[in-house]
């Protein structure tokens, strides 16, 4: 007989039907609303946050991944969603400034182009025919709506899929992710949010196609060295500049955005030696008519230190408690930080130059004149124990980690505190110093460590390729940071018998022994959990929840941005180290101006932040230029102080 009993259990109600579900989005459309408003009152603000709390409690509490159907219909849905999300108008002119001055100015195709694009602005494809990648098969994993439906669902996933194997820096076994390819592999990060949209539009109003210009994507998360021995980059890259020239005639502009500028550099030395396209000392002067590097951060940036130290950045600092948690719950710290380590391409930004570059305990470059606050020079600061009771540190520890870091001190916490693995994999790839010797210079040509870095290697002799180095200025940028230390959170040491290969996860691998690792790694056996102090502000000092502002493009300090391009700088006033063909370099700055409509929510056509600058107007004019054969007509231009700093900058020729 059937069960009578079961007729009276109540059926599962879907999870959009839930009161708790009507609830956390009624308060949290109603919150958005009043955030405004109530925030000016201190009263109201105290009142929010506990609200804001409370919701994320809610949220997080919430299995979206068993709550929704592992149905093609919910996959349909949520591909579609950013449908729903219609991006916010904005006064852009679409293909301006080209159709403005073509006619006048005369622009035109002349040079073939080559675009290379900054890191995670390609997309990557799932190339993989195993089970767990077959519903993603030819789907990007990263841009497009899919990478949001799979972190969504399955976020274990696609983590699986995007990280790579920490030993080898390549696809972990069964997985098989490439760089879209094409001019909209990077056009678009997702839909309505543009990368290089903007300057191919223009490109496109003066005559180009894709004919005449090349997106030439690649896989951000590779090592440089790994890009060549598993995609063949460099090689394909090398064949489609001498192919332009053999059916042409002409020479090619290569123009950079980001990590791209300093991928650029490293392909020059590549293609040079022996080791690598063995295309000899002039194939630059002879290939090669101008490299457009837009803020390249030729110097590194802070937030590479910050990301892989704790997978921090001020990005993550800025999303206030509500977000904190909710971010936290789902990607944790320890989550991000072991993901980005194992992407070898996000390291080549890590800060170079060492103490000479970016400052000592007491003074940086970059430092007000009239400084009355800390040396931007401490890249990283941890705050005392006595204003962090709850802390348990060990007195064995704190002494290593309670006090300033310089750079150079914060790449030796860095070493400390990371795993064998990435370590391992920063020693094989690159190199951070900083070499005044003409002769070391030179011998560093067929080390290929050092060719991502421009204080340890030199640009090619190529008197005929001119140099633009085009950034924004004039946002906060974080220069410098905040830390605390505390051994809550962290998971019991590895026993004897095993090793540390994730250390800021806490998993053991065993097998190994601490006899046969250096001492450098053993001591992070006992490493503390470490993270950016958000209850550090001082808006005197320019202090933001635990991160210290400077002059940049929002994302790169302008020390970082300017440095090697100004007249005092690395590849002029230094050139007979570092620019011994003496290649002309012409600097450009580009103010950043709130936009006359709040509906430009990008900036407008004069922004300067590090992403929005592709769609500043004056900056792609200057572009068009170059490409049109009229680069006599950009000048350099150089707004902040960013002479002065390099003059600060006390390099002595060596022999």
């Amino acid at each position: 007989m059937e069960d009578v009993s079961a007729l009276f259990k109540p059926k599962p109600v879907p999870f959009w039907k839930r009161k708790r579900f009507h609830f956390v989005v009624g308060v949290t459309v109603g919150l958005m609303g009043a955030l405004y408003g109530a925030s000016t009152t201190p009263m109201a603000q105290t009142h929010l946050n506990d609200l804001q709390a409370f919701l994320a409690l809610q949220i997080a509490e919430m299995d979206i991944q068993s709550m929704l159907p592992a149905t093609e219909a919910v996959d349909e849905m949520l591909g579609n969603f950013t449908s729903f999300l219609k991006p916010a108008p904005t006064s852009d002119i679409p293909f301006m400034p080209a159709t403005a001055f073509k006619d006048e100015l005369d622009l035109k195709p002349h040079f073939p182009v080559v675009l290379i694009p900054g890191i995670v602005s390609s997309g990557l494809e799932s190339w993989g025919t195993s089970e767990k990648s077959r519903k993603y098969f030819r789907k990007r994993m990263w841009g497009t709506t899919t990478m949001f439906r799979s972190v969504l669902l399955d976020k274990e996933l696609w983590t699986e899929h995007v990280k790579l194997d920490t030993t080898t820096g390549l696809d972990p076994p069964g997985i098989k992710l490439r760089a879209a390819l094409g001019l909209d592999a990077a056009d678009y990060f997702v839909a309505g949010y543009w990368v290089w949209a903007k300057i191919i539009e223009n490109l496109a109003t003066i005559g180009y196609d894709s004919n005449t210009m090349h997106l030439a994507s690649y896989d951000w998360r590779l090592s440089f060295s790994n890009l060549q021995i598993r995609d063949k980059y460099f090689s394909r890259l090398m064949a489609t500049i001498e192919t332009s020239k053999k059916t042409g005639g002409l020479k090619t502009v290569v123009i950079t955005h980001s990590m791209g500028g300093v991928l650029f550099p490293y392909f020059l030395k590549w293609v040079e030696s022996p080791q690598g396209g063995n295309g000899g000392p002039t194939w630059a002067d002879d290939y090669i008519e101008s490299f457009v590097n837009i803020a390249g951060p030729m110097a590194g940036v802070p937030k590479a230190m910050t990301a892989m130290l704790s997978g921090e950045t001020r990005d993550t600092m800025a999303v206030g408690s509500f977000g904190a948690y909710l971010l936290e719950k789902f990607f944790s710290r320890k989550e991000r930080a072991s993901l980005m380590r194992s992407w070898g391409g996000g390291s080549s930004m890590l800060p170079k130059g060492t103490d000479l570059i970016w400052g000592s305990h007491e003074r940086a470059p970059d430092d007000e004149e009239d400084e009355s606050h800390q040396s931007h020079g401490n890249m990283i600061s941890f705050v005392s124990p006595s204003l962090l009771p709850q802390n348990n540190l060990k007195p064995d520890i704190t002494d290593g980690l309670i006090q300033n870091h310089t750079s150079e001190d914060a790449m030796n916490l860095l070493h400390r505190v990371a795993p064998f693995d990435y370590n391992e994999m920063l020693r094989l790839n690159y190199s951070y110093g900083i070499t005044t010797s003409k002769k070391q210079l030179e011998a560093n040509s067929e080390d290929p460590t050092k060719w991502a870095n421009p204080f340890e290697s030199q640009l090619p002799k190529a008197p005929n390729m001119k140099i633009f180095c085009f950034y924004g200025v004039g946002l906060p940028t974080e220069r410098s940071y905040y830390y605390s230390a505390s051994t809550d959170g962290t998971s019991p040491a590895c026993n004897n018998s095993s090793r540390c290969d994730e250390s800021i996860d806490g998993n053991c691998t065993l097998g190994g022994t601490t006899d046969n690792i250096t001492e450098i790694y053993a001591h992070q056996l006992q490493a503390p959990h470490l993270f950016i102090d958000s209850t550090v502000n001082d808006p005197a000092a320019r202090v933001e929840t635990g991160v210290r502002f400077g002059n940049g493009d929002g994302t790169v300090p302008l020390i970082s941005l300017g440095y090697m391009c100004t007249p005092s700088g690395g590849w002029t006033k230094h050139a007979d180290l570092y620019n011994p063909g003496h290649n002309p370099i012409i600097i450009k700055e580009y103010i950043n101006e709130q936009p006359e409509s709040k509906l430009d929510v990008r900036g407008g056509s004069k922004a300067g932040d590090h992403i929005d600058i592709l769609g500043n107007w004056e900056m792609t004019l200057d572009v068009l230029k170059v490409v049109s054969n009229q680069s006599f007509n950009v000048t350099s231009r150089i707004i902040t102080k960013i002479d002065e700093y390099a003059q600060k900058i006390n390099i002595q020729h060596q022999v």
